[in-house]
């Protein structure tokens, strides 16, 4: 009789971990974007804003060394807002977006000019390739995170040394040089194309979007991320909507 019970109990468990990692592989499944032909799809386009009353003014990060290189101050290039409050370095995406056209086969870029991370935001696709460059004739150590977990730890010695990368892990990518403090730059990294980020006066358009309805979000580095709602698409129309922050 103790036997079979132990027998029953082993089966038992079996069972559920069996059942455990089915659940999991087809959650997985079902989380991934499908790439499927696009014709005569629709867009959103807009602007990033800043809805409140004076905007923010830009921070400067005093440089403990090189200098005789770079000058004593650069700007953080954290709030970049012109004078019709208009929020360059926004990412704009959809959210949970489950098929679509296919994803750029284009490499991020992340150059190290003057102490600073050129471009300072940018947007990338999981999946793609990443060069990493050091233009300046110091050491920089690249140090990148999403979520607090190290991507990628990255000593480049020389100037003109770059290293390739891929990126396998989608989120907001912090980008720092233990060397330099100061040095803070990011890489958005996107599952799916429908990600892309605004230029100086704040706009931004996602195009080739089957109809339908989606659910866009913002990100900025200063500001965090709102949800601008529900969006509906329709087939070769542009639907408008801003990210206002405040």
């Amino acid at each position: 009789m103790k036997k079979l019970l132990i027998i029953i109990l082993t089966l038992a468990v079996s069972i559920a971990f069996t059942a455990d990692i089915d659940a999991k592989k087809k959650k997985k499944k079902k989380g991934k974007y499908k790439v499927t032909e696009v014709t005569n799809g629709g867009s959103i386009s807009g602007k990033a804003l800043f809805a409140g009353g004076t905007p923010p003014a830009d921070e400067t990060k005093a440089l403990t060394s090189e200098q005789s290189l770079c000058g004593d101050s650069l700007p953080a290039e954290k709030y970049l807002i012109n004078g019709n409050k208009e929020i360059k370095n926004v990412v704009v995406y959809l959210d949970g977006i489950k098929e679509g056209k296919a994803v750029p086969k284009d490499k991020a870029f992340v150059d190290n000019v003057q102490c600073a991370f050129v471009p300072h935001v940018s947007v990338g696709y999981k999946g793609n390739e990443i060069d990493i460059k050091n233009s300046d004739p110091v050491f920089h150590n690249v140090h990148s995170y999403i979520k607090g977990k190290t991507t990628y730890n990255l000593g480049l010695p020389d100037p003109g040394s770059m290293v390739t990368k891929k990126m396998k892990r989608d989120g907001v990518m912090e980008v720092k040089c233990d060397s330099h403090p100061w040095m803070l730059g990011y890489v958005f990294i996107s599952q799916h194309p429908y990600a892309v980020a605004t230029g100086d006066d704040g706009s931004f358009t996602i195009s080739d979007i089957p109809a339908g309805k989606y659910k866009v979000k913002a990100w900025h580095e200063g500001f965090g991320e709102i949800d601008l709602g529900k969006i509906t698409v329709e087939a070769g129309k542009t639907a408008k909507v801003n990210a206002e922050f405040k």
